[in-house]
């Protein structure tokens, strides 16, 4: 069984990375201590799934398991709706990508790399950009993986370069597709440096596609202090002395007319995102019910 702390550690320091990672790991551990007394056992979910502040996959899984009387089910219940909505989204999505396309990405979304496999198996033979999304390069996770489903046509470029892209540099951008690790009314939050890519996008009228679970989704007006900050380390670990730096982990992207959220419901608007899910997960906006 492996120490809490370390989990919360790997969490914060991103050896657990990814939201669905992340509320798995969540889930596995209190299926591990679940011989604790409710309310200790509540307090442990809490100190995981708010490891990071912008994790409402997980944050949402302790709103639903401690919402009933068995936990164990509920656990069970949640991890369902995880593996469902892994495989219904990419479904949703699939047609979007056609024959002869060129697509662009940030960073690593296990959604999004569904949803290319996905598309490729059903006959589509398409390019991949991938933003190499510093300062950690989480964009080269989604590489390896396309390289390794046999994708022949895979080009990584830095985060800067995928704007000028877009802007039409090289060839044409047909999509932007990305993850979110939070949904919210008025847009999503992803890894930083997709604010600018959507922007950029948005100008030049190019779809913007946020792969997402509803599960993710926050009923709380977005704030800025969401937003988590990481250590000027990941930037320069041998910095100048007295350098200040500011490294905020995400950017938060507003819904646009040309912006989309692929997840259980299809392919929806941004301003249709709550509806949705309180359809689906009526337990995110009923305090866990």
């Amino acid at each position: 069984m492996q120490d809490i702390q370390t989990v919360v550690s790997n969490i914060r320091s991103l050896k657990i990375q990814g939201a669905t990672n992340v509320a798995l790991a969540v889930l596995d551990t209190l299926e591990a201590h679940a011989d604790l007394p409710t309310t200790e056992l509540r307090t442990l979910g809490e100190q995981l799934a708010y490891a990071r502040p912008t994790e409402p996959l997980a944050q949402n899984a302790v709103r639903y398991i401690f919402a009933g009387n068995d936990i164990a089910a509920r656990i069970r219940d949640y991890r369902q709706c995880i593996t469902d909505g892994k495989q219904s989204i990419p479904q949703a999505g699939k047609s979007l990508l056609v024959d002869g396309g060129s697509y662009l990405t940030i960073c690593h979304s296990s959604t999004a790399v569904a949803l290319f496999r996905l598309a490729r198996e059903n006959g589509a033979m398409f390019s991949v950009y991938v933003a190499e999304t510093r300062p950690l390069y989480q964009g080269r996770i989604t590489a390896k993986e396309l390289l390794s489903l046999g994708f022949e046509d895979v080009t990584m470029v830095i985060d800067d370069v995928a704007v000028s892209m877009i802007e039409g540099r090289v060839g044409a951008i047909d999509a932007v597709f990305m993850g979110a690790d939070l949904l919210t009314d008025t847009g999503f939050v992803n890894k930083v440096g997709s604010l600018a890519i959507a922007t950029a996008a948005a100008m030049k009228g190019i779809p913007v596609y946020s792969l997402s679970s509803l599960l993710k989704f926050d009923p709380r007006p977005y704030t800025p202090s969401v937003i988590e900050t990481r250590s000027a380390e990941e930037i320069w670990a041998d910095a100048p002395k007295g350098l200040k730096f500011y490294a905020p982990a995400f950017d938060f992207v507003p819904f646009t007319a040309t912006t989309r959220v692929i997840c259980e419901a299809g392919v929806i608007e941004g301003h249709q995102v709550r509806v949705a899910t309180e359809k689906i997960y009526p337990f995110i906006s009923e305090g866990g019910k």
